[in-house]
């Protein structure tokens, strides 16, 4: 028989490690024999709950359990380990129930939503021609299964701070309904995903089945092994590998999508944990081949070791993760033999400019044809003909581009890319973007299958930052067909891709797509800052409509965001080190801090400064997540993918971010374009918050942040 545990269960052993092979030895110890001396079981004094129980850890720590199903041989939920005396406080108070409209299993404290309530009760009531945050009854609000007291006040409170506060005791499901209501869901919504098909009848609850219920599964998971036990009470279980959003669960653990799928959100939104357990889902069919693969090498790194707490040793062969050029180079090694390294920008600069003239271009066209435009045109076009030929790219339809080109302008470009690209050949280089081209050529000739990797199935998280190349490449890895691709993406954290359309590689998503709305990563505080400054962007998703934050919301409150302008870089780097040190002094981790920049010319001065002020720092490595014990420096790009509990993102002024330089490299045409993935950079950057966000600057504020700072 296994045992139940609870999400704050788990929580305790990650915030005191030492507890960890504690809680297994217990246990163990417990669900062999409950009445061994050593585990000193006891009935707290005056329980809300007859089941409830506590029980030695060690010395200074007991268990908080629940004795659950069959009296004679008892199933144990685990509800939380706490020192000693607050362990029995907790105890006496906490209830287990199964809620009769959803059949989802609660652990909450009855006396502290009476308590919430009642301080409700006093305050004033809005005005009647006030609108209405919850525009629903009382009977409605219990009939998809909010607590009756919570649910009289809730149809009055104000707004979603009035309302998360009311909430705050309530089980996690229950907060997060009521949420979901607060931002425009229907009470069928609600039901249908927290689940309103709890059995009726006065039959006794089996605790496995309730514990499985969509909305138990927030909160709770059976645990059936001895193997599953010891990975979640020994090793690095996060939370997010157990604890699924519903919608979440739902969209990983479907058994068959007809065809591509995609899904969108905001930052936050857990893309990347369902990314993840989708995968886990795919590799447990025997002999499946899945590729999970993102655009950089940091990522994946990140992902394969996530990966590793889903899936056994038999599913993880059948798993290839790689960065999406990683596998570019694997494909065309397979068919071409092993390549020299890609060219720099600066040499392919150079090559596109020796290109432009030996092309013979008109000067008149020649001063749009920069390198940097030339090479995305490379990219964004003619990587995502059908055919690699003049004709094809004369009629292809350059949506994005910013430049028109008409028909005699664009058989001035193909002169300028026959000679890129025999430049090249010539002398023996190549470029990522080449690399691509040819990858997406070799992977989409059946005449190649058997030498190129092949899969079954496709994960691709990050999708937006993906460019036409990988896409064709990808479209010719996996054979048409259900399952073989699962897409996730935000077109609000496009810092690298291009604007285009799945459609136009063979991979039709409409019909098969969801957007994720709830941010689990930051605070609604931090979440409205960084949309704030993504606000007057025009967002297009993978099917080329527009991205829509409608619904984005965040669960959970917290400080509001630092904003800070100094008169001197001399000023701001001796604010951010005093920052960086009150945090460390205060015990919150170092690694858990990161200082965020969008150059590396102020990300050197920070690094000095930190140093100096005796602050352990590394730069964030390209593999993986660094070092334990050391504040992490890293640029906006690179952050990308990363969450942490305080954030600095330093040197947000004005000519930095947006970055002049970056301007100056493209024609003016492209500029909106490029302004838009530099607003999507600080948005990425602002996003990696999980709690306290610090944005500082001298001189100038960026004209990217709220109106009220730049006066």
């Amino acid at each position: 028989m296994g045992v139940i545990i609870s999400k704050e269960f788990h929580r305790s052993l990650d915030i005191d490690g030492s507890l960890k092979p504690k809680a297994w030895d217990f246990v163990t110890k417990l669900t062999k024999d409950p009445d061994l001396t050593g585990l000193d079981v006891k009935i707290p004094k005056g329980p809300a709950d007859k089941r409830v129980r506590t029980a030695r850890v060690d010395l200074n720590h007991r268990a908080v359990i629940f004795a659950v199903g069959d009296e004679a041989e008892p199933m144990w939920l685990l509800a939380a380990i706490r020192p000693h005396d607050q362990a029995y406080a907790e105890a006496e108070k906490l209830v287990l129930s199964v809620n009769p409209a959803n059949g989802a299993m609660e652990v909450y404290t009855p006396s502290a939503v009476e308590a919430t309530v009642a301080g409700f009760r006093h305050r004033s009531s809005n005005p009647e021609d006030a609108p209405q945050l919850l525009p629903f009854t009382i009977e409605e609000l219990v009939g998809i299964g909010i607590e009756s007291r919570v649910a009289t006040e809730a149809i009055n409170v104000p707004d979603e701070d009035a309302l998360l506060a009311l909430a705050t005791d309530l089980p996690a499901w229950q907060q997060k309904a009521l949420l979901d209501l607060a931002t425009g869901s229907s009470l069928d919504d609600v039901r249908a995903t927290y689940g309103g098909d709890a059995p009726t009848g006065d039959e006794p609850v089996d605790p496995v089945t309730a514990a499985r219920r969509p909305a138990s599964q927030l909160e709770f998971a059976y645990l059936e092994t001895d193997d599953e036990l010891r990975r979640m009470l020994e090793g690095d279980f996060a939370e997010w590998r157990t604890y699924l959003h519903p919608t979440q669960r739902d969209i990983a653990y479907r058994k068959t999508y007809n065809g591509p799928f995609r899904l969108a959100g905001g930052a936050g939104t857990g893309k990347t944990v369902v990314a993840l357990h989708r995968t886990a889902f795919l590799s447990r069919t025997p002999g499946a081949r899945v590729l999970l693969s993102t655009f950089t090498r940091n990522l994946a790194a990140v992902l394969q070791t996530d990966l590793r707490g889903l899936v056994s040793a038999d599913e993880a062969q059948r798993v290839t993760v790689n960065g999406v050029d990683q596998l570019v180079r694997r494909v065309v090694t397979a068919v071409d033999g092993q390549q020299g390294p890609p060219l720099g920008d600066r040499e392919r600069d150079a090559v596109w400019n020796e290109s432009l003239h030996a092309a013979g271009v008109p000067e008149d066209l020649a001063e749009q044809l920069t390198p940097t435009f030339l090479a995305a045109e490379y990219r964004a076009v003619v990587m995502a003909l059908p055919e690699h030929t003049r004709e094809a790219y004369l009629k292809a339809k350059r949506i994005g581009r910013g430049v028109r080109l008409n028909r005699v302008q664009r058989a001035a470009v193909w002169r300028v890319v026959e000679a890129f690209e025999k430049s090249l050949a010539a002398q023996g280089r190549t470029t990522y973007d080449v690399l691509a081209c040819r990858a997406a050529r070799i992977a989409n000739d059946p005449a190649n299958h058997a030498a190129v990797p092949r899969f079954d199935h496709v994960v691709v998280d990050e999708g937006q930052d993906l460019h036409a190349g990988h896409w064709r490449m990808l479209r010719g890895l996996v054979d048409r067909g259900p399952n073989d691709l699962f897409i996730c993406e935000d077109g609000h954290q496009r810092i690298y891709g291009d604007r285009l359309v799945l459609s136009h590689f063979g991979i039709e998503t409409r019909g098969r797509s969801r957007r994720l709305t709830l941010n689990y990563r930051t605070t609604r505080e931090n979440l409205a800052l960084a949309m704030g400054v993504i606000s007057e962007e025009d967002i297009v998703d993978l099917d080329g409509d527009p991205e829509t934050v409608a619904g984005y919301r965040s669960a959970f409150a917290g400080p509001v965001p630092q904003l800070r302008g100094f008169s001197s870089p001399q000023e701001e780097l001796a604010f951010v080190a005093a920052t960086v040190q009150d945090w460390i002094a205060a015990d919150v981790p170092p690694e858990s801090i990161a200082v965020v920049g969008r150059r590396n010319h102020e990300l050197e001065h920070v690094k000095e400064s930190l140093r100096n002020a005796g602050v352990p720092i590394e730069f964030l490595p390209k593999d993986g997540s660094g070092h334990p014990g050391s504040v992490k420096v890293t640029s906006m790009h690179r952050a990308k993918g990363t969450e942490f509990t305080k954030v600095v993102v330093v040197a947000v002024r004005d000519h930095v971010v947006p970055l002049d330089f970056v301007f100056s490299q493209r024609p003016e045409s492209e500029h909106p374009l490029i302004r838009a993935q530099e607003r999507s950079l600080l948005y990425v950057a602002c996003s990696r918050a999980r709690n306290q966000l610090v944005i500082t600057w001298h001189g100038a504020a960026s004209p990217f942040l709220p109106v009220a700072v730049n006066g």
